[in-house]
């Protein structure tokens, strides 16, 4: 279940504290072996996995745009470019010479997609602009630390959606909760609102991005 745990935002802490893992502190290929501290183990098992997962969302991007969505974000055009590019893993038999090539696709800076559903968004990763603060030759943001403004945000209609959705939410809990927690839930209902607001007045076409 490593792997599941790892693909959610602030997962590799979660696996730190449950099973001693240290690839929240040390790069990954210091440590291995199921909970140990020798090479391959299961961060070759995580890097095989965030591949498959980056490219899962690269493949839903994909079909997305094709049903019509748009994008909006600094980072639409590279989206664009990396759905385009996605191979599909769907049923595939994946051996163990793949952990090479999931790699590589990890170390194609600027067009990787990570999907971040804590912050609502798509991270076009790309090393030098990530406001996260990756470590140096990371492949992955910190999904922990999403920060709004960052120059490889991506989102789609949907995103959009899901904002306004999660913003009625935070109004509804506002509605029973003393005066200044419900005052601090209603300003990030507004923020969530206006993220969405943004979206909706910048967002692009596949056509108009090409």
């Amino acid at each position: 279940m490593a792997w599941h745990i790892a693909r959610r935002p602030g997962g590799l802490v979660a696996l730190a504290i449950q099973y001693g893992h240290m690839r929240t502190v040390l790069d990954a290929r210091t440590s291995s072996r199921y909970g140990a501290r020798s090479r391959g183990g299961i961060h070759t098992v995580l890097d095989v996995e965030t591949a498959l997962a980056a490219a899962d969302t690269a493949a839903r991007l994909r079909d997305r745009l094709a049903a019509g969505e748009r994008l909006s974000g600094p980072a639409a055009r590279r989206a664009l470019t990396a759905a385009a590019q996605a191979p599909r893993f769907e049923g595939r038999v994946v051996p163990r010479t793949f952990v090479h090539k999931a790699r590589a696709y990890l170390a194609r800076d600027g067009i990787v997609l990570y999907d971040n559903p804590e912050a609502l968004l798509i991270c076009a990763f790309k090393h030098d602009v990530a406001m996260c603060e990756p470590d140096p030759g990371a492949t992955a943001p910190r999904q922990y630390d999403c920060r709004p403004g960052c120059a490889n945000t991506v989102r789609t209609d949907g995103h959009a959606l899901l904002l306004r959705e999660r913003a009625g939410e935070l109004d509804q809990l506002a509605d029973r909760l003393p005066p200044p927690l419900a005052r601090r839930l209603q300003t990030n209902a507004a923020r969530l609102r206006a993220t969405a607001d943004t979206h909706d007045s910048t967002a692009q076409t596949t056509e108009a991005l090409r």
